[in-house]
């Protein structure tokens, strides 16, 4: 058998420290640049998405504007209805002649 060394720093050598060090350095690089992509890629998806919304945004406001009773009634349709959905089962009791 050969003899393994306790500690893992004390094995290597100057050369395998420099590798190690490079490699690592070259990782740590990689891994900087990659964040850096993603970081912008999301950066641009976030103007695309905002951008999208003010044009809804707009879009909704203008036809507010132009059919304000519309607007009223439909808001109060889907006010009804979420009412409706979230009050839940009703329950109908019946009394039974005896």
């Amino acid at each position: 058998m050969t003899d393994i060394p306790t500690t893992a720093p004390a094995a290597l050598t100057a050369r395998h420290r420099a590798t190690a060090k490079a490699k690592l350095d070259d990782a740590a690089n990689d891994a900087r640049h990659a964040y850096d992509n993603l970081k912008d890629g999301a950066k641009e998806l976030y103007a695309g998405g905002r951008k999208h919304f003010d044009e809804a945004r707009q879009l909704a406001e203008e036809k507010l504007r132009e059919k304000p009773l519309l607007a009223v009634t439909a808001a109060v349709g889907v006010g009804i209805l979420l009412g409706l959905l979230l009050r839940g089962p009703r329950t109908v009791y019946v009394r039974v002649p005896s």
